[in-house]
């Protein structure tokens, strides 16, 4: 009987590296999540005074609501905290087929991408989100009191997020612009990824919210793929 060759061994290879790889910044997450739970109320307080409401005016819909939004943030921080060790796991997994090069643009990306995200972050929370807050309010000085707590720290959170991504898209569109040299095709990845990021940041569907930083993501894209033809052109 001939013998058959394996052709799942170099798919299996490349999973088990990517795993062995992970595995640090997987488990490091997870305990992460644990040591920050016990301190999600005090920063469910404190993102609510800086939303200037009071968590006697929110409401809680579900009996699950807000464990769920204690969850949610611990996720969120260990993220945010863990992110570089991420970053670090699929760099390494990759570089091997990288050359000298590209390790440097991806380092740089990396970094200063890294660097604006957080930026970007803390400006969208400490001033985008409270704005936003009073501005959708201002109207009805009662909507406070059918607020839903997880709700609106989500979208506390959502804002946050978004002028993260917002502050370091230019990084990520100048590293693409590096490997490839279609527009039409940079322009079209650029878009899903944007579209994919406001629909999993947006904590609950609206259109409004929606295109109001699909807007300003495009605006992004397209000023700083114009600047970059200019460069090219001269």
């Amino acid at each position: 009987m001939p013998e058959t060759n394996d052709v799942s061994s170099p798919l299996s290879e490349h999973l088990e590296e990517l795993r062995q790889h992970l595995l640090l910044p997987f488990t490091i997450s997870i305990l992460c999540i644990v040591l920050f739970f016990p301190f999600t109320t005090d920063v469910i307080n404190q993102l609510i005074n800086l939303a200037n409401l009071k968590i006697e005016d929110m409401a809680v819909f579900n009996p699950t609501e807000f464990l769920r939004l204690k969850l949610y943030l611990s996720l969120f921080s260990s993220i945010l905290v863990t992110h570089p060790l991420w970053y670090r796991g699929f760099y390494n997994f990759s570089k091997p087929g990288l050359n000298s090069k590209e390790k440097k643009i991806i380092i740089y990306s990396l970094s200063l991408g890294s660097i604006l995200f957080i930026v970007g972050s803390s400006v969208g929370l400490l001033y985008l989100s409270p704005f936003l807050i009073e501005f959708l309010l201002e109207e009805n000085n009662q909507i406070s009191t059918s607020l839903s707590i997880y709700q609106t720290i989500k979208a506390l959170i959502a804002v946050s997020i978004f002028s993260g991504f917002l502050a370091s898209l230019p990084v990520l569109i100048l590293t693409l612009n590096k490997h490839t040299t279609n527009t039409k095709t940079l322009k079209k990845y650029t878009y899903i990824l944007i579209i994919i990021v406001i629909t999993l940041g947006t904590p609950e569907p609206s259109m409004i919210i929606n295109l109001i930083f699909l807007v300003f993501f495009a605006a992004i894209m397209e000023i700083t793929l114009l600047f970059t033809e200019l460069n090219n052109a001269n």
